[in-house]
Formats: structure tokens, sequence, C-alpha cells
């Protein structure tokens, strides 16, 4: 099965996982990453905001912003394509922009990856080896080449799976489900 027949597969299952389900799940690997002790460490982290289907984050900004850590969310760069890791201060100040994705407004400080200590990452599936199918843009892929922080994918345990990863995907450090963490660092 080709990847996009993939993510049409995957979509379509995530659909189907019932939202009270969701919400403990999404509580859990919450719990999950606030426990892995690189977060407990970091300072600066980039986290994607939630929409839609995807493991929930607005717990996890929440969280960040109370232990007083810099929190950085992705805004999407066309040309060249990339994600710029720009300062999230509060809800209210976010615009939607491609995709539908709320960010920051132009203009907002930015870091580079480099910069960063902990990114969370997300994904329609994740391998046990932490490569992932996500909605096939590649900015992952490109902002996790870029940096050496610590990477988490935050993925329900059904959607665990194995697929062969392409040659320019990246994996990240973590997994962090419902059921745990799981590490390749």
């Amino acid at each position: 099965m080709d990847k996009r027949e993939l993510r049409r597969q995957l979509k379509a299952e995530r659909a189907q996982v019932p939202s009270a389900s969701r919400a403990v799940w999404d509580g859990a690997i919450r719990q999950a990453l606030t426990g892995l002790p690189a977060f407990q460490r970091v300072r600066r982290v980039m986290t994607y905001l939630s929409i839609g289907w995807e493991v929930d984050t607005w717990g996890i900004v929440e969280e960040l912003k109370r232990q007083g850590k810099e929190i950085y969310v992705p805004v999407v760069q066309r040309e060249p394509k990339g994600l710029i890791p720009a300062l999230y201060t509060e809800k209210e100040n976010l615009v939607p922009r491609a995709f539908g994705i709320l960010e920051p407004p132009p203009g907002t400080p930015s870091l580079r990856p480099s910069e960063l200590d902990l990114i969370i990452v997300p994904g329609l599936a994740f391998t046990p080896e932490g490569f992932r199918i996500g909605y096939g843009g590649g900015y992952y892929d490109r902002l996790l080449a870029e940096t050496d922080a610590v990477s988490v994918g935050l993925v329900y345990s059904a959607f665990i799976r194995a697929f062969a990863p392409d040659p320019w995907d990246r994996p990240v450090d973590f997994l962090a489900s419902e059921e745990g963490l799981m590490g390749r660092k």
C-alpha cells in the first residue's frame, strides 16, 4: 500500500476512535510525556497545536506554561518548505493560517530549530522505531534534520504500525502513547 492510501486509511480509522476513549488516552499520553526526564529539564519546547482528531496537545501547553517553559509552535513556511518555531503566548493571540492550523501572527519572535530542547511531533501513525506517517508535506522531517533536540511523537497505541520509511524520513526519539513511553535513546 502506498503512503497516500495508507494516510487515507489511517484518517478513516482515527475518525472511528470514540471521543470518550480519546479523552482518556490523551490524559494518559500527557502523563507519559510529562514523566519523561527530558521533559523535566528542558527550557524551550516546540509543540504542535492539535486540531481535529490529533492527539490533544492543549493540556500539554497548559502544563508547559505552568512549569514556566518557553513554548514554541510551528509556523508553516511554504517557500522554502519548512516549519519555523514561533513563540506561543496565549491561544487568543493565534490566527488560522496554512491548512487551517492556528499560528502566532507574523512578526512573532522565533528560534532556529537548533535552539530547541524538545519537539513534540504529530503523526497519523508511527513505527515502533519512531518513523512517522504525517500528512505528506515532509515538514517535520525537514525540521528534525535541523536539530539535535529530543523529539517525542504522540500516538494512540493502535496507530503504532509497521511500514517502510522513505530514505528521507526522520525518526523521533520517543513515542508517548496511552500505554506509556517507548524510546530508542
